[in-house]
């Protein structure tokens, strides 16, 4: 045999031999991916059965704050910390319809309501809250960079400090039950550290009454000190990663929670916000029958419980 023809044979050789290499390499990557993939729908439908898994402006892309808890424990133990990665969902901008409330009080998930104040459904809303077992926070009105001014807001730059205290504690008593508030715009009010400082110190007196539990922080402006503030004050502060709903989607707002998974999944927590909208609740009731995959879905109040019991944990370590 000619060299050439020999070094022909050679090259088909090692050209056949190298394509089984690749068919056996591909074989065994999709029976691995197979594999995967079954042991992802186990996890899937173990999540799927489990029932605590069922229970303006916006920020441009911000980070969360401090950690979660799970459904109430029925021997009452507070301080039991929950496998995370943990996500609450914040609904704002509730106290104008309390058809709205009504239709969000039947959704089969773990929610978290944000009230306004001296709204026409306020009271209603939050007493349905209440009878529900629904935490709720008190939604404060506040300055945002766009208005000329503070007109109409219980908290703005031009208010002096006492009457800033005064206002934010009128706004939580108007709602009895509240465990605690976050904002409601404000991007120039969060951003002004003096106001801010206002504020936490008359939410502080609502803190000592025992009433109150939580500030969220809705990050309406990058350069917010809201959360920062309330913790100098002494108060517990989350701080909002993602607006669900700003675009007013069902297929966005899930790749949004999706990526506030991810985030979750990193921290261990996430704290997101929607709004009481139609398109909202139909996106709300979609994810109550089908839930994002490796994360657990809490109240903020079950969060609270979840952060002091990890702080109780680290404690007694």
């Amino acid at each position: 045999m000619k060299t050439s023809d020999k070094f022909k044979w050679a090259v088909i050789a090692f050209i056949l031999g190298l394509g089984l290499a690749l068919i056996f390499c591909a074989l065994r990557r999709d029976a691995l991916l197979e594999r995967s993939l079954q042991s992802a729908a186990v996890s899937a439908s173990t999540s799927a059965s489990d029932p605590s898994n069922q229970s303006g402006e916006r920020s441009s892309g911000t980070k969360t704050a401090d950690k979660l808890q799970d459904e109430p424990t029925s021997n009452g133990n507070e301080d039991a910390l929950l496998d995370g990665p943990l996500i609450a969902i914040v609904v704002d901008d509730l106290g104008f319809s309390y058809a709205r409330a009504e239709e969000l009080s039947g959704i089969n998930l773990p929610l978290t309501w944000a009230i306004i104040p001296f709204q026409s459904a306020s009271e209603r809303t939050a007493r349905l809250a209440t009878q529900k077992g629904i935490p709720f926070l008190v939604h404060i009105p506040m300055q945002a960079f766009s208005d000329k001014d503070g007109k109409g807001y219980m908290v703005a730059t031009s208010m002096r400090d006492e009457e800033i205290k005064e206002n934010v504690r009128k706004a939580f008593r108007s709602l009895p039950g509240a465990i605690g508030a976050n904002n409601h715009r404000g991007s120039a009010a969060t951003s002004d550290m003096r106001v801010m400082r206002a504020a936490m110190e008359g939410l502080k007196e609502e803190a000592q009454r025992g009433n109150f539990k939580v500030f969220v922080d809705s990050r309406t402006a990058s350069s917010s000190v809201a959360a920062a503030e309330a913790k100098k004050a002494g108060l517990l502060a989350l701080e909002n990663g993602a607006f669900v709903d700003h675009l007013e989607d069902v297929k966005f707002m899930r790749s949004q929670l999706e990526r506030a998974a991810r985030q979750a999944q990193k921290n261990g927590y996430a704290v997101v916000i929607c709004h009481a909208r139609p398109k909202t609740l139909v996106f709300l009731k979609e994810l109550s029958q089908n839930p994002v995959v490796g994360v657990k879905f809490v109240t903020v109040e079950e969060l609270v419980r979840h952060l002091r019991g990890e702080r109780n944990h680290e404690g007694h370590s």
